[in-house]
């Protein structure tokens, strides 16, 4: 099967643009059936004939990395997917991070954001937070601590008008911040794509998102 999605791919190509969409659908085929060899070459592939798709080389990453951890190669995983997010100069944030040389900006955006959303609506739940609130915590720095909204907030930093933003979480997407995501994109008039442990969640200018809050 692999080797006739190949030759369809080599065939379109003798006579059209190559396309990505082709690549991603046979490296998630390569994913379904484990097959890391072949999901190496494709993902090689892609680098060198789509060098500046970064989203979609993030994604291929995170399918590749998947596949090795499938095969018990966890150390494998954690490295390739660590070296090749940097390499394509992805920004990496954990929660509560402050250790970005912008952190001072980045809180300053996320407090402007809150305002924004309380503007529009919205309301902390305080029933997301799990753990005892320290002392100089308050339920909103917690729950806007999260790594999605850091990485969200740096990128409207260093792009005050995306039309897109790319998040990429190893954890599934908590119901706080999801209901956040929505209201930024809507205020900020750009697409926002998360990728958690669970699904892709894309959140529309319209303030939906495509999970239709099945998250």
């Amino acid at each position: 099967m692999f080797d006739e999605a190949q030759k369809l791919i080599e065939d379109y190509e003798k006579t059209n643009t190559p396309s990505i969409v082709m690549y991603m659908s046979l490296l998630s085929s390569a994913r379904n059936n484990r097959n890391s060899n072949l999901s190496e070459k494709i993902y090689k592939r892609m680098k060198t004939l789509f060098p500046n798709a970064k989203e979609r080389l993030v994604s291929g990453v995170i399918l590749l990395s998947n596949i090795y951890s499938s095969l018990g190669r966890y150390e494998e995983a954690k490295n390739f997917r660590s070296n090749q997010i940097e390499e394509l100069g992805v920004k990496q944030l954990k929660a509560h991070d402050h250790s970005h040389p912008q952190s001072t900006e980045i809180y300053a955006k996320i407090d402007h954001l809150k305002s924004k959303a309380i503007e529009n609506g919205f309301i902390f739940d305080s029933s997301w937070i799990t753990r005892s609130l320290n002392e100089n915590e308050t339920m909103e720095s917690v729950l806007c601590g999260h790594s999605e909204l850091l990485v969200i907030a740096l990128n409207l930093i260093q792009e005050p008008a995306p039309k897109f933003i790319l998040v990429v979480k190893n954890l599934r997407v908590c119901g706080h911040c999801h209901e956040f995501t929505k209201v930024i994109a809507k205020v900020e008039q750009c697409d926002i794509v998360v990728r958690d442990a669970n699904r892709i969640h894309h959140f529309y200018p319209n303030g939906q998102c495509s999970c239709q809050d099945h998250f």
